[in-house]
This record gives structure tokens, sequence and C-alpha cells, in this order.
């Protein structure tokens, strides 16, 4: 998984966004545990993630990164009423936070809470009207309520979105493959196949890139 790539990147990247923060600062051994832990949840030991996150005491200062980390392992772990105020908190006190905000939704959604989830799914798409992970979510909640149609337009909203996020793909293959990194060039570059739609202008660069690597790495 790319994300495990960085992950001493992480470190200093929470620490340059904290630096400055209020008296709840994070100290080098809190942002030593986030990372940790971080690292834990994203590979799936849930337990052992839970475990260091309980012991950074700034997480229920101003560690916000560590406050949400803790709202997905408790979410994870079955504890929605848990993973609800952990969420609820953070987007009261940091308002247009949408990563506590869409973490809010879909634990009020798993509680069967539609009402107070389709509430702030429309606050938060008045706002961000474009923003394919809550288009995702209001899709899935009309899923919820048997409401094919609507489903299938927020889906079909949400999926417009895929050429875009393909670029990043295509532009770090790119990157890989001019530092002869060709194997991971090819495993972007059929992540942006994935996410192009088949009749797409986009797939025939992609193609070409793609056989240009691979005549690269005979």
């Amino acid at each position: 998984m790319i994300l495990h790539r960085y992950t001493g990147l992480i470190a200093l990247l929470v620490s340059a966004a904290l630096a400055g923060c209020g008296p709840a600062k994070p100290s080098s051994a809190d942002l030593d545990a986030y990372v940790k832990a971080r690292d834990l949840y994203l590979r799936g030991s849930i337990d052992q993630a839970a475990a260091l996150v309980s012991h950074i005491d700034s997480r229920t200062g101003g560690f916000h990164q560590a406050r949400l980390l803790e709202g997905k392992i408790l979410f994870f772990k079955g504890d929605m009423q848990g993973s609800e105020r952990v969420f609820r908190g953070l987007a009261e006190r940091l308002p247009g936070y949408t990563e506590a905000e869409l973490w809010l939704v879909r634990s009020l959604q798993a509680q069967g809470k539609t009402g107070d989830a389709e509430r702030l799914l429309n606050a938060v798409l008045e706002l961000n009207p474009g923003d394919p992970r809550f288009l995702h979510q209001a899709g899935m909640l009309k899923l919820g309520e048997d409401d094919i149609s609507g489903a299938l337009a927020f889906f079909r909203r949400s999926q417009e979105f895929a050429v875009e996020f393909s670029q990043s793909y295509i532009e770090s293959a790119r990157i890989l493959y001019r530092f002869g990194l060709t194997d991971p060039a090819l495993a972007d570059l059929a992540a942006a196949k994935a996410l192009l739609p088949t009749d797409s202008g986009m797939r025939k660069p992609v193609m070409d890139l793609e056989q240009r690597i691979r005549e690269a790495k005979k």
C-alpha cells in the first residue's frame, strides 16, 4: 500500500502542521505513538492501534488527528456510540473538518439514525457539492432507504470524479518510470485504467505509456 511508503514522513508533516498550536500541542512521544498507531490501523491491527492511541494524552485536546484516529478505531471495533461522540465533538470544535463530518455521517448511518445522517449530509453537500466521498455516502443512504433511482443518481455524480483521480496515478507513474521503477509505475497505470471509463479519451495515452514501460523492462 502506497501510504506505508511514507510512514516516516507522516510524523514530520503532522509536527509541522501542529507547530504553533495551542496548549495541547502533542509531545514527540505522542507524535511517535500516533504514527505507529496509524500504521497499525492501516494494516488492520485495530486492537494494537487502540492500545497505542489510548496513551496519547493530547488527543482529547488539540491533537485532532489522533482523536480522529481514535474515532475510526471505535467505529471498526463496533462502538458506534463512542465513535459518534468522538466525531461529533471534532465536527463541533472544528467547523468544516470534513473528515470528521464524513465519519460522523457513517457512524450515524450505522446506528440507523437516518434523519440525523441525512441532515448532516445535506448541510455538507450544500457547501461541498462536488465532494465524491459525501456523494457516495448520500448514495448509500438512499440505497438503505430502497430509493434505487436516488442512489444511482448520487453514485453517478460521484463517479464523475474518477477521471480526476486517475490523473494522480498517471503522473506518479511517469515519475516512477523516470527513476526506473517500472513495476510500481505499471501498478499505478493499472489503477488509472481501472478508474477511467471505457470510452474515455485518456485511456489511449495511458496505454501508450504502459507499452513504453513494458518495452523498457525487456
